[in-house]
């Protein structure tokens, strides 16, 4: 019987797999360990959905000094198709984690050439995204996991001993580093593949942009025909940091949510850091086509909370939606409650009281 999921349906799940720490903190051997039992659970439990796969490298956690939580994850399955897939899964934005914040998601003011391949002078990348990606780079499993002691290329040198496709998947920051990972997989290939017999595409969603125009340009050449991009046309986060998709934002949820001046002031900062960098999207991508969601539209809040609540639905619970696909009810529920619309709301007091210390907003401004 055929899977009910299609091959993006599927990647997505499997990519959504590597959030499911977010709640949990921990040493990196506990996290990985929680990791591995509920990705495994869950693969097993939804075989009806996405066929038969094995995770066969990690998962891994990156853990900045001092951090107790999953800052980077990633982990890979394969399937049991012909030839064998490999979906890369990279987590997005931990929102318990200041790291991913402040460094990968908002370091966005200075740039880092991109050192791969035959890149044109001036295609750079956002210094948090470099992060990131180093991150990614050196992230070897532990003892006792599959892959053990193994950066991700060299184990995909020890399974490209035949036709294989490799596919970097995630969401959020995610959807960020895993074009960049596949583009220096490809960038790098002559070195883990030299009989080239990996095909490398890219799945990501809801990712911001990563880099600046040369860079998608240059992306484009090389990897674009082998990616797909899939975003929520009401989602905020793919909106950055390209200054004319930032400028649209205020009034995005219009006429449901009129902006006030902290939205506006929200925006303002968010251009102001990315000011000059001339960022650009990878490709057009593939546009899902969002829905207000009114019912958490509370009309005794400020715009300010309704804004972040909505922006943070359309970047998370949405896509289940518009993708049609479920990673189980109490896994969905984790995942929303670290990152989707109560998590926006309940994030608005903080956004709020660090643009009035910034001078951004009067004290009380509505």
């Amino acid at each position: 019987m055929a899977p009910a999921y299609d091959q993006q349906q599927t990647v997505f799940f499997l990519q959504f797999l590597s959030n499911l720490a977010l709640m949990q903190k921990g040493t990196v051997a506990e996290l990985e360990q929680y990791l591995a039992e509920h990705i495994d659970a869950h693969i097993t439990s939804q075989q009806s959905d996405i066929g038969v796969w094995t995770r066969v490298w990690g998962p891994a956690v990156f853990q900045a000094p001092g951090s107790s939580v999953a800052d980077n994850v990633m982990y890979v399955a394969c399937s049991d198709s012909t030839p064998p897939q490999y979906v890369v899964g990279i987590a997005g934005t931990n929102f318990n984690s200041i790291f991913d914040i402040l460094i990968e998601d908002f370091f966005v003011g200075k740039q880092v050439q991109w050192g791969y391949g035959s890149a044109p002078s001036g295609a750079t990348i956002a210094a948090g995204a470099f992060v990131g990606l180093t991150a990614l780079q050196f992230l070897r499993p532990a003892p006792g996991y599959p892959g053990a002691g193994q950066y991700l290329n060299a184990f995909l040198t020890s399974v490209a001993t035949r036709p294989i496709q490799v596919v970097t998947a995630g969401h959020s920051l995610g959807g960020a580093l895993a074009p960049l990972v596949a583009l220096w997989l490809l960038d790098t290939q002559s070195a883990w593949d030299p009989q080239t017999r990996a095909t490398i595409t890219s799945e990501p969603t809801a990712g911001p942009t990563a880099g600046n125009d040369t860079f998608a340009q240059y992306y484009d050449g090389r990897l674009g025909s082998g990616t797909t991009r899939f975003h929520n046309s009401l989602d905020i986060v793919p909106h950055a940091w390209n200054d004319t998709d930032l400028s649209e934002l205020p009034t995005l949820y219009e006429p449901d949510i009129t902006p006030d001046l902290v939205v506006y002031a929200f925006v303002a900062a968010a251009r102001a850091a990315a000011s000059g960098g001339a960022y650009t999207q990878t490709d057009t991508g593939s546009e899902l086509d969002g829905t207000v969601n009114t019912a958490i539209v509370d009309p005794k809040s400020w715009a300010f909370e309704n804004y972040l609540a909505q922006a943070a639905y359309q970047h998370i619970d949405a896509y289940f939606t518009l993708m049609d696909v479920t990673i189980g009810s109490t896994a969905l529920a984790a995942v929303i409650g670290a990152m989707g619309a109560q998590a926006g709301r309940a994030a608005a007091p903080r956004l709020r009281a660090k643009l009035e210390r910034r001078g951004a907003i009067p004290a009380g401004a509505k």
